[in-house]
């Protein structure tokens, strides 16, 4: 199988036809990351989605090989969901909360939308990279461009805020 780093390659000398795969690869993985940064926004995940990997193809050349690609993805993805957060006024969390409990998903997703509705972005987004995704601390740190020990307090923080 074809690395990520192998196909970035590819698209960088032979043209973007190649990043079809890469979108094939992440992009259930980028959507799921922003439904739970969104707290269940289908909408705007969808958009979220969709801009991150705009976004990647054209910041392509600044890939840096030596690290990982899907890591690389998520600062994008978060970067696009607080460049979108903040110009989108009309977002609502709670309108979202009446949106979610109307759809047809399950009560556990509904129940874990409702719960971390009540955390910040920040939150939102360290919580969901730690017990979600398994990222380190300093992962976590790297890709949001944080201190470690903020990291960890935002996540002791965070945890005592959903108890």
């Amino acid at each position: 199988m074809t690395t990520d780093q192998e196909i970035v390659e590819k698209c960088l000398k032979e043209g973007n036809e190649h990043f079809s795969e890469l979108v094939k690869r992440h992009s259930n993985y980028i959507y799921g990351f922003m439904m739970r940064l969104t707290a269940g926004n289908e909408m705007f995940s969808e958009d979220l989605t969709q801009s991150t990997f705009l976004r990647a193809i054209s910041y392509l050349k600044s890939y840096d090989p030596s690290k990982e690609f899907r890591s690389w993805l998520a600062t994008i993805a978060i970067n696009c969901f607080r460049t979108e957060f903040k110009k989108n006024s009309k977002y609502n969390l709670e309108e979202n909360m009446e949106h979610v409990a109307s759809d047809d998903k399950s009560s556990s997703d509904r129940d874990f939308y409702k719960i971390i509705s009540i955390l910040s972005t920040e939150e939102r987004a360290i919580l969901t990279m730690k017990y979600i995704y398994d990222y380190k601390n300093a992962d976590i740190a790297k890709v949001l461009n944080m201190n470690l020990n903020t990291v960890k307090s935002v996540i002791k923080r965070s945890v005592d805020k959903l108890k």
